[in-house]
């Protein structure tokens, strides 16, 4: 293609297809992956929707009928638990003539009933009725034929994972496995997020970045993340080993004392959900900050394991729910859900990551603006900051497969592993 044509979009693609793994750990992306509407347009087609994005979690869902309603990568989805027990995803585009099927975030129903001309469908996407479209033949012909398109679904955890490629393979999570130990799981329940339809005007990718980088808690957080500091003498943060193919990024940070957690100001000492004594020592002293791009984040926490939902939705906006965010987002022993004061506990835990994110939303509304400036730095990384180099080499691999190119020998750079190792996967895939 000549250069004079070549659009926006395509010169973005030939740099990324220029750049090696090697080289994103020493620049960022280009920063059109973050302004460009044409790039997310591109990236939501092309990469979001091969990728397995977190919906809720299977509890949420524990009757039959029950569904609940969200979009992945724009397609509107549908994920419900049919008359045999089963959890199912599905499309609610409605096969007749392409109407989407309204469904609320949570909701109870017997099927789905496209309100345009009443074609109904059963929970396991079905066809069941097909209002003036011929005698009863014509009606059986199409039962037979039409039902809503499957989506691959699977558990991990109790969370429900969404793809709209069929040939998705299970993400590679083996590494986050040692981090449940101790979680007493039977014994626990979420306290979903809020969904909330308020975007964030900032790209998904400055959001989760946000998340997992272990050098601006120092400094943007100060008083409310200084009882987990990134840096502590010898110790400070740990960071875990980044092969190809991973589908999570991990870091962990000490707390200053053992059984710390969330207050009303922030990371403290007197945490407001009570320590898991089912945890290790090692456990009851650390933080572990869990990324699974793109659609959620998990902290894992001496008292909680905390939560947060994901969902790009442009260029320069993002839907996101947890406790900082839109409240809820945990999963707690349920002798803490049985306190009597729990409602006022966790009040107070709103109100510290509330706190954290009012801390953390300038920061994000300058870096998404710093996007767009034309003295835009390539990025210098420093020894805190290898979570990020690892997220662009997650990126990279990604758009690297979407444009046909097959990762060679210039792989992942190792880095500090965890402590622990990773025993077998758990994934069940429904």
């Amino acid at each position: 293609m000549d250069g004079s044509t070549m659009t926006d979009l395509d010169l973005t693609l030939s740099l990324l297809r220029q750049l090696r793994p090697s080289d994103v750990e020493t620049t960022m992306l280009p920063a059109a992956c973050y302004t460009s509407d044409a790039f997310f347009e591109w990236e939501r087609r092309e990469v979001l929707a091969r990728q397995w994005h977190c919906v809720g979690r299977a509890e949420e869902i524990p009757e039959t009928g029950d569904c609940l309603g969200t979009e992945i990568a724009g397609e509107p989805v549908v994920v419900a638990r049919g008359r045999d027990g089963q959890i199912r995803a599905l499309s609610r585009v409605c096969q007749h003539r392409g109407q989407v099927i309204p469904c609320a975030p949570k909701q109870s129903c017997k099927g789905f009933i496209c309100p345009l001309h009443q074609w109904s469908y059963g929970l396991d996407g079905q066809l069941v009725g097909a209002p003036r479209m011929g005698d009863r033949n014509v009606v059986l012909l199409l039962r037979e034929s039409v039902r809503l398109p499957s989506l691959p679904i699977m558990l991990w955890h109790g969370f429900i994972f969404v793809s709209l490629d069929t040939n998705v393979p299970p993400p590679a999570l083996e590494k986050v496995e040692p981090f449940w130990d101790g979680y007493d799981e039977p014994h626990m329940k979420a306290v979903p997020p809020v969904v909330s339809d308020q975007t964030l005007p900032w790209n998904w990718k400055t959001h989760v970045e946000n998340f997992t980088d272990a050098y601006h808690p120092e400094f943007v957080h100060r008083g409310t993340h200084d009882f987990a500091p990134s840096v502590l003498g010898d110790g400070g943060v740990r960071f875990t080993e980044m092969a190809p193919g991973d589908a999570a990024i991990l870091r962990s940070v000490p707390l200053l004392a053992p059984d710390g957690g969330m207050m009303r100001d922030g990371w403290g000492p007197e945490a407001m959900f009570p320590a898991i004594p089912t945890l290790s020592d090692w456990q009851r002293g650390h933080l572990t900050f869990v990324m699974i791009p793109p659609s959620m984040t998990l902290i894992f926490a001496p008292g909680v394991i905390a939560y947060a939902l994901i969902r790009p939705t442009g260029a320069a906006t993002t839907l996101a729910a947890n406790d900082r965010v839109t409240g809820g987002g945990w999963i707690l022993p349920k002798t803490t859900l049985s306190l009597p004061d729990f409602a006022e506990r966790a009040a107070q835990v709103r109100e510290g990551g509330a706190k954290i994110w009012a801390q953390d939303v300038p920061v994000n509304l300058a870096m998404q603006a710093g996007k767009s400036s034309r003295f835009l730095p390539a990025g210098i990384y420093g020894p805190l900051e290898r979570t990020l180099q690892q997220f662009n080499q997650w990126l990279l691999q990604a758009y690297h497969k979407a444009l046909g190119i097959s990762l060679g020998g210039d792989g992942c750079r190792p880095v500090e592993a965890a402590s622990s190792p990773a025993p077998g996967t758990r994934l069940a895939r429904l």
